[in-house]
């Protein structure tokens, strides 16, 4: 019963990767909903269920595995009960979003399990890699250069092939088989199954006949399915251990044999060779012309290079060329380079990777690749397999990325000795488009705006409508921004080929005769809703009040009257209209009763040109009842004379309705916007 158990255990590392991934998508989903305040119920209830279902297995299978495993008890602990939590929180935000309150606690604890989760998966990677396995890596300051007339065989060679294909299960808080390889005293100590190493013996040595045996034979190391080492690693554990296991001193390269000097020297990366600077000149050109310039490392003189300009000409072409024994890496995405100027890049002499995605450039471009080029990133080209006829036999090409062209997988010849990414196919197949979004949230304007979409997911082409009617394939196709000078309704959608078209966005654009310039705020909002400058930014907020514009005034426990009158939580505001004429102030506002927010009570406005202050309007409003529903208001206030400076006063309602939990006590008065009609 416990090799089944154990056995069932091994899924635990395949299965756990479902409920995390599947957590994490739904987590950009609820991010999602919050920012482009879109509904998205059914996929993140289905996404949080799937998350809590595979999680709950997860943990059953975590501790089957641990029944028959080597593994440090404190560390296994910690993952365990940390998994057990997640699954509980994981579950907790399922019966949370099932709520119809569920929106003031849902992100917040929705945080909190997503670093709960990420605590959980670094213990559970230290229990498989080590404590280490984040570590950041210590960078040497100074430029040094391998010298092969000697080598430190167990520090220099070793060592590195043991932490990277054998450390991750033999380690202080996973030791298979009881066996530790990340130091000199565990190594010579061996595991249960004894010694592994006999100086100057390696054929009675474990640890190298173990890998050096058929990979299908119980006894090879790493078990099938993990990453093997290779031949030469093989050879070289076996030099080692043949030339005394020496943990501390150097071998001298003189005193091996030919075929033993080559194999170390394979080990090692060749020396990449440097390049004298760049001429300054050469440099500040470059920037004056668009491009984006970086230093490739600290210990050499290399450079890459971005276009971030507007239109590339030939004079750019011709400025890289410059710096063509410094370039190593170049980026021309979403450029207009096409074949004519493509050719040129031949000349970039050492260039090793280059990305052209959304360009120009066409099948013979490729004919022009640079010779050292080892990365090649064409994403979204009209190049196809004749293409690639151009790059059979080049040998120095390592990757070619190639979304979104007109490549065919079944149709690639085996000459190409590169690997070539062609991307997921059908992603998108019944997938829907994001609706169209405005860059700016305004909505009133005095004289113009100007209208612009942020650019979806996808590229898709976006077709407007400024009439109020619903969108189609036929109406007008959004190109650059524009500007509009009339109050309209805004109605666009997304369209791409392959895609469910994108729903209708639909926005108001109200012209009015001014926004607020020159005012004196003279009460204050409460803490928790205080933006001041949203009350004259000229944008419209929703039913929900906390997304951030709208101010919400309160009295507060303290309030004296003719003491504190800040605190008063009315709303009083004197403007200066600087002798201009205008017929009337707006004011809109909000009523949520349930959340204790009630329309004003009344407004008052008031001439204070003169020494005295002079009421010229003031209205009362009927106090809602209890079962009234959420929404807001535009209230008018004329101003019926002329006159160049006016208070307006917009008083809170002074008693919750009756019925409601706390009835009779001063309700919240909520306002987002102040303007001149």
């Amino acid at each position: 019963m416990l090799e089944i158990l154990n056995y069932l255990g091994k899924f635990h590392p395949v299965i756990i990767h479902l409920p995390i991934g599947a957590l994490y998508l739904t987590f950009c989903l609820a991010l999602l909903e919050k920012i482009f305040k879109s509904k998205y119920v059914i996929p993140i209830r289905f996404g949080l269920l799937f998350s809590f279902v595979f999680a709950l297995f997860s943990c059953f299978l975590g501790y089957f595995l641990s029944i028959g495993g080597d593994y440090s008890e404190a560390i296994l602990d910690k993952h365990m009960w940390l998994g057990i939590s997640t699954a509980l929180f994981i579950g907790i935000l399922l019966w949370l979003h099932k709520k119809s309150n569920y929106e003031k606690y849902f992100i917040p604890l929705f945080v909190f399990t997503i670093v709960l989760l990420s605590i959980t998966g670094h213990f559970g990677g230290s229990i498989t890699h080590g404590n280490d396995y984040l570590k950041i890596p210590e960078f040497n300051k100074d430029y040094k250069v391998v010298k092969l007339d000697s080598v430190a065989l167990y520090s220099q060679v070793i060592q590195p092939i043991l932490d990277n294909k054998c450390v991750k299960c033999h380690n202080q808080n996973k030791s298979k088989g009881g066996l530790i390889l990340d130091s000199q005293n565990a190594i010579i100590k061996g595991g249960e199954s004894g010694v592994i190493l006999n100086a100057f013996n390696s054929a009675t040595s474990h640890l190298y006949n173990y890998p050096n045996l058929p990979i299908e034979d119980e006894m090879h190391m790493p078990p099938k399915g993990n990453t093997q080492l290779t031949n030469l690693e093989i050879q070289l554990i076996k030099l080692w251990i043949e030339s005394g296991s020496d943990f501390e001193n150097v071998t001298i390269m003189n005193n091996l044999s030919i075929e033993n000097q080559n194999s170390l020297t394979s080990f090692f990366p060749p020396i990449q060779k440097n390049v004298s600077p760049p001429s300054l000149n050469h440099l500040k050109k470059l920037i004056e012309l668009g491009f984006r310039l970086e230093r490739n490392s600290n210990e050499n003189n290399f450079l890459e290079a971005k276009f971030v300009g507007s239109k590339l000409e030939s004079k750019h072409l011709s400025a890289l060329i410059k710096i063509k024994a410094q370039l190593i890496k170049l980026d021309l995405s979403n450029s207009n380079l096409d074949d004519k100027l493509f050719f040129r890049l031949s000349k970039l002499e050492n260039l090793k990777y280059l990305k052209v995605d959304n360009t120009s450039i066409i099948d013979i471009s490729l004919k022009h690749l640079p010779k050292l080029l080892e990365t090649l990133i064409i994403n979204g080209n009209n190049i196809s397999n004749k293409g690639l006829i151009f790059l059979e036999g080049n040998k120095s090409l390592k990757n070619i990325y190639a979304w979104n062209t007109k490549i065919n997988e079944n149709l690639i010849n085996k000459e190409n000795t590169a690997t070539i990414y062609l991307g997921v196919k059908d992603f998108s197949k019944g997938v829907p488009l994001s609706e169209p979004i405005t860059v700016s949230e305004q909505t009133m304007f005095s004289d113009s705006l100007k209208i612009e979409f942020y650019n979806p997911l996808g590229n898709p082409t976006i077709r407007y409508t400024l009439n109020g009617e619903d969108p189609d394939s036929l109406s007008v196709i959004y190109t650059k921004p524009f500007l509009i000078s009339s109050s309209l309704n805004l109605k666009a959608i997304a369209f791409k080929k392959g895609w469910l078209d994108s729903k209708i966005s639909s926005v108001d654009f109200v012209k009015v005769e001014g926004i607020l310039e020159n005012y004196i705020l003279k009460t204050s909002p409460d803490n928790r809703y205080k933006n001041p400058k949203k009350l004259f930014d000229g944008v419209v907020g929703d039913i929900n009040f906390r997304e951030g514009d709208w101010n919400g005034f309160i009295r507060s426990q303290d309030y004296v009257i003719g003491v504190n009158e800040r605190n008063s939580g009315d709303l009083i505001v004197e403007i200066d209209l600087k002798d201009k004429l205008y017929s009337a102030i707006g004011i809109h506002a909000l009523e949520s009763i349930g959340d204790y927010i009630m329309f004003p009570e009344s407004v008052e406005l008031y001439d204070i040109s003169q020494k005295k202050e002079k009421l010229i309007y003031s209205k009362n409003f009927i106090a809602s009842k209890l079962d009234a529903p959420n929404l807001t208001k535009f209230y008018k206030v004329p101003i019926t004379n002329k006159s160049s400076k006016l208070k307006l006063v917009v008083k809170s309602n002074k008693q919750l309705p009756e019925g409601h939990p706390a009835e009779g006590e001063y309700a919240w008065l909520f306002v987002d916007e102040i303007l001149l009609l």
